[in-house]
């Protein structure tokens, strides 16, 4: 074999990776989408009803929550089987963001619980914008970019517990307005 048709080859596999990928992977965007958008109304009722900051500590069951649904909807609506280079990528970019998230916000509560949000924010566009990165997908990385710079410096503007409505916006820019679009795509083709 020719290593031009061995680079053909590989890219091929790449890009057949990718489009399975894409395939299967707009509902457990939507899925922590509509997750997070609930958590983070929830805790923005919780705390403007009573006052209390514990409330914040729900956050924490979101991975709990999250977590066995996301396996339990991959295995029902993945429609190959086999786990493939790109999937393997993806899911070590977002658990990378899940351990670095926890590890943060279980530090900072202790630190300076004022900013969990801001670098949670920070993370959460990161992940997104690599996402899109490796999809090769420019929606994903600017969605990324936005929630990235963007949030942080809205979370500096705004004072209360409206602040956690802004969770609400980085789940509908980075993963529930991308999963749609990709189930959209993906049931066209």
């Amino acid at each position: 074999m020719t290593p031009e048709k061995s680079l053909r080859l590989i890219s091929d596999a790449i890009a057949r990776s990718r489009r399975d990928f894409e395939k299967n992977a707009g509902m457990p965007m939507i899925l922590w989408g509509i997750l997070v958008s609930v958590f983070s109304i929830a805790v923005w009722a919780l705390l403007t009803c009573t006052g209390n900051l514990y409330w914040n500590c729900l956050w924490f069951i979101l991975p709990l929550v999250g977590w066995p649904l996301t396996v339990v909807l991959t295995k029902k609506t993945c429609v190959s089987g086999a786990k493939n280079f790109l999937n393997d990528i993806l899911a070590k970019i977002w658990t990378v963001f899940g351990i670095f998230a926890t590890a943060l916000a279980v530090i900072f509560v202790f630190v300076a619980p004022q900013y969990i949000a801001h670098y949670i924010a920070v993370l959460i566009g990161f992940a997104a914008a690599m996402t899109g990165v490796v999809l090769k997908n420019r929606l994903f990385t600017v969605c990324g970019f936005i929630t990235g710079i963007a949030c942080p410096l809205a979370f500096f503007l705004m004072e209360g517990y409206e602040s956690t409505l802004i969770y609400a916006g980085v789940a509908l820019i980075d993963l529930l307005l991308p999963g749609i679009i990709m189930n959209r795509k993906a049931f066209k083709d």
